[in-house]
C-alpha cells in the first residue's frame, strides 16, 4: 500500500498540474481578446480624437475654394490618425449663388493619388448613381494602375452640393473595414455638414445678389424717374414762365425777348434767338431781343429760303431738328454766321403752327459738344408750345401797329374835320344871315322865282350848318370833353325841347305830348347834353312820322335811374338796318319814304352822350309800325314834384 505521505505527494503534484493547465487555458483564450480590446480602445481613442479634430476644423465655406480648403483640412486630420489609405473627393454643384453647374471637379487627393492625372480618378456615372442609391459605401475597382480596391462614400445632397469620397488602400478587406470604415463615415458626415452649410451660404449669397440687383435696378429706375420728373417739372415751369411773359409783355419784341431769355436760362445756353419768316421777302429774319446777341445788323441777319447751305433754312424746309457739336467746323453750317455768333454747339428746331412753319428757334453755346439728344427733345417741345405764343405775339404786334396807324388816321381825320368845321361855321353863319336879310326884302324886292331859289339855298345852308354843328359836337365828345354833372329837372328839360319842336310838328300835323309822373326824381348829369339827346330823338321821330301821327316823350322812375322814351308811330326801322343804327353817318334805307333829311350823326351823338353819363340807350322798332327809343340816366337823391304835365 502506498503510504499516506506518498499519496499526499502524488495528490499535490496532480493538483499542481491541473492548476497549471487551467491557467494556461485561460491565458491562451483571454490574451487575444484583451489585445483586441486594447486595439479597439486605441481605435476608439483615435476616432474620438479625429471627431474632435473635425469639429475644430469645421468652418463656413462661402465659396467653392473655401469648401475645398475645408475638405482638405478634414482629410489631413484623417490621415494623421489613420495610415494605409489615400483619399480623393469629387464635388458637383447645383445652380447655387454665383457657382456654376458642371460634370464635377476633383476637390482633393492625397498620397500616391497626387501624382495621378485627374482623369485616372474619374468615377463613371453609374457608380455615382450606385453610391447615392445605396446611401452607403460601395466598393469600386478602377482601371487605374495601383488602385486594386477603392471604397466610394457619397456625401452632400444631390442637386445642391454633392460628391463622392474615395478611399484607396492596400490593406486587406477585413483590416480596412475594421480600421477605416467608421472613420471614413465620420469624414463623409463631416463633408455632409460642410456641404449643407455651403449650400445655405451660397443660396443666401444668391438671394442677396438678386436682392441687391433688384435694389440697384429699382434705384436706377427711381433715379431715372426722378430725373424725368425734374426735367418735366423744369419744362412745365419753363412753359409757365413763357406764358407769363406773354401776359406781361404784350408788345411783340418784348414777348420774344422774354421767351428766349427763359429758354436760354432753362438750358444754360449762351445764345437763343427766333428766326421768323418774312413772307414779303421770303427770308428768315433774326428777331430783335435775341438772347446773347448784339443788336447790330451783323448779328440780326436775314437768310433767304433759297440758301440751302444754311442749317436754319434746311430745318425750316424739312421740319427736322438739327444739332451739331461744333458749328464753326461743321460743313452743314455756314461757318461765318457761327463765328459771328461765337457759338460752337448749336440746336435748331422748327416753329410749326397747324401744319404751317412760321420760323425756327436757334439755341447755341460757346462750349463744344454741349447739347445732347435730350436737349433737342426739350427745345422741340418748347418750340411746339412757343409757336402758338409767337404767332399770337406777331398778330398782337400787327394789330397794335394797325391800331396805332388807325388811331393816327382818326386823329388826323378828327383834326381835319374839326378844323374844317370851324372854318365852315363862320362863313355859314354869314351866309345864313345875309340870306335872311335878302329874303325879308331888306335888300330890295325879290321876284317869286328869285325868292324860291334863295329859299332853296337857305335850306341847304341850314342843313350844312346842322352838319357842322353835329360834327363839332361829336368831335368834342370823342375827344373827351368835360361834362358837368349836377341835379336837374329832366321833365322840365323835356317840355322845353317839345315846345321848341312844336312848330315842326305843326307843319306836318303831328301831335306832340309829354308824359311824366307827378313826383319825379331829379336827373344827375348835364342838362345841356341830355337835352340834345331828347332833341335829336324827337327830331328823328318827327322826320319819320307821317302827317296826322303822334309823337310822345315819356318819363319814368326806374329805381336808380330815370328812363326817357321817345315813341312814334312812323315808318319804323328795317330789321337789316337796326344793327348799324348808332353808327356815324348811317341812315336808314327807307328814309326816302318821308323825304327826311339829316346828317346821320344824331343817334351816334346820343349814344356818346348817354355813355358819358354812365347810362344806356336802346330802341324797339318794326318796319311800318313805329319806333320807341329809350335811354336811362342816373338820378339825384333829391326828389322834386314835377310841374303839371303839358301836351
Amino acid at each position: 500500500m502506498m503510504s499516506v505521505a506518498a499519496w499526499l505527494t502524488g495528490a499535490g503534484a496532480a493538483l499542481a498540474a491541473g492548476a497549471a493547465g487551467v491557467w494556461w487555458t485561460r491565458f491562451a483564450r483571454l490574451l487575444p481578446a484583451e489585445r483586441a480590446l486594447a486595439r479597439a480602445a486605441a481605435l476608439a481613442e483615435r476616432r474620438g480624437a479625429f471627431a474632435l479634430a473635425l469639429l475644430r476644423t469645421r468652418r463656413a465655406a462661402p465659396t467653392p475654394a473655401a469648401l475645398a480648403e475645408a475638405a482638405q483640412a478634414a482629410a489631413d486630420a484623417f490621415l494623421e490618425r489613420f495610415a494605409g489609405v489615400d483619399l480623393f473627393a469629387w464635388t458637383r454643384r447645383g445652380p447655387l449663388g454665383g457657382t456654376a453647374t458642371g460634370d464635377g471637379e476633383l476637390l482633393l487627393r492625397t498620397g500616391r493619388l497626387e501624382a495621378m492625372e485627374g482623369g485616372g480618378l474619374a468615377v463613371p456615372e453609374e457608380w455615382w448613381d450606385a453610391a447615392f442609391a445605396a446611401g452607403a459605401a460601395v466598393v469600386w475597382t478602377p482601371d487605374a494602375a495601383g488602385l486594386r480596391r477603392t471604397v466610394l462614400r457619397p456625401w452632400g445632397a444631390r442637386g445642391r452640393v454633392w460628391g463622392l469620397l474615395g478611399a484607396a488602400s492596400g490593406l486587406g478587406e477585413e483590416d480596412f473595414t475594421i480600421v477605416h470604415s467608421g472613420a471614413l463615415d465620420e469624414l463623409a458626415a463631416h463633408l455632409d455638414a460642410c456641404a449643407e452649410r455651403a449650400a445655405q451660404l451660397w443660396e443666401l449669397e444668391k438671394a442677396r445678389a438678386e436682392l441687391a440687383a433688384g435694389l440697384d435696378g429699382a434705384m436706377r429706375r427711381l433715379d431715372e424717374t426722378n430725373v424725368q420728373l425734374i426735367r418735366r417739372a423744369k419744362e412745365v415751369r419753363t412753359f409757365q414762365e413763357v406764358t407769363d411773359a406773354i401776359t406781361k409783355n404784350p408788345e411783340h419784341a418784348g414777348v420774344l425777348a422774354a421767351i428766349v431769355s427763359i429758354i436760354a436760362s432753362a438750358l444754360e445756353a449762351d445764345l437763343c434767338a427766333f428766326l421768323l419768316l418774312d413772307e414779303a421777302t421770303g427770308e428768315l429774319v433774326t428777331q430783335p431781343g435775341a438772347f446773347g446777341l448784339s443788336h447790330d445788323e451783323g448779328a440780326l441777319y436775314r437768310l433767304a429760303l433759297a440758301n440751302d447751305q444754311s442749317s436754319s433754312v434746311r430745318v425750316f424746309k424739312t421740319g427736322e431738328p438739327f444739332i451739331t457739336a461744333d458749328a464753326q467746323n461743321d460743313p452743314l453750317v455756314i461757318a461765318r454766321y457761327a463765328r459771328l455768333w461765337g457759338c460752337h454747339s448749336l440746336v435748331v428746331v422748327p416753329l410749326t403752327l397747324e401744319g404751317r412753319r412760321i420760323g425756327v428757334l436757334r439755341v447755341g453755346s460757346f462750349k463744344k459738344s454741349f447739347f445732347t439728344a435730350d436737349h433737342v427733345q426739350f427745345v422741340s417741345i418748347l418750340a411746339e408750345e412757343a409757336a402758338v405764343l409767337v404767332e399770337s405775339a406777331m398778330l398782337s404786334r400787327k394789330l397794335a401797329d394797325s391800331n396805332r396807324r388807325l388811331a393816327e388816321m382818326h386823329r388826323i381825320k378828327d383834326d381835319f374835320v374839326s378844323t374844317v368845321s370851324h372854318e365852315f361855321k363862320t362863313p355859314l353863319t354869314s351866309i345864313l344871315g345875309f340870306l335872311a336879310v335878302i329874303l325879308e326884302g331888306e335888300a330890295g324886292p325879290l321876284e317869286p322865282e328869285q325868292r324860291r331859289f334863295l329859299s332853296i339855298v337857305r335850306g341847304s345852308a341850314q342843313r350844312l350848318s346842322e352838319l357842322v354843328s353835329d360834327i363839332l359836337d361829336l368831335s368834342k365828345l370823342e375827344e373827351g370833353v368835360e361834362i358837368e354833372s349836377k341835379p336837374f329837372d329832366l321833365a322840365a328839360a323835356a317840355r322845353k325841347v317839345v315846345d321848341d319842336s312844336r312848330w315842326r310838328a305843326d307843319e306836318k300835323g303831328i301831335e306832340l305830348a309829354v308824359e311824366a309822373p307827378e313826383a319825379l326824381p331829379r336827373a344827375l348829369g348835364s342838362e345841356r347834353w341830355l337835352s340834345q339827346v331828347l332833341e335829336n330823338l324827337l327830331s328823328n321821330a318827327l322826320k319819320f312820322s307821317r302827317s296826322g301821327g303822334k309823337v310822345s316823350v315819356i318819363l319814368a322812375h326806374k329805381g336808380e335811374g330815370l328812363q326817357a322814351t321817345v315813341a312814334d308811330a312812323g315808318i319804323g326801322i328795317p330789321e337789316a338796318d337796326q344793327p348799324r343804327i348808332f353808327e356815324k353817318f348811317f341812315r336808314a334805307s327807307n328814309r326816302d319814304a318821308t323825304g327826311a333829311s339829316g346828317t346821320g350823326l344824331g343817334l351816334a351823338i346820343c349814344r356818346h352822350i348817354v355813355d358819358r353819363h354812365n347810362g344806356r340807350i336802346w330802341f324797339e322798332s318794326s318796319s311800318g309800325a313805329g319806333t320807341r327809343f329809350h335811354f336811362v340816366v342816373p338820378t339825384s337823391r333829391a326828389v322834386t314834384p314835377a310841374p303839371e304835365a303839358a301836351s
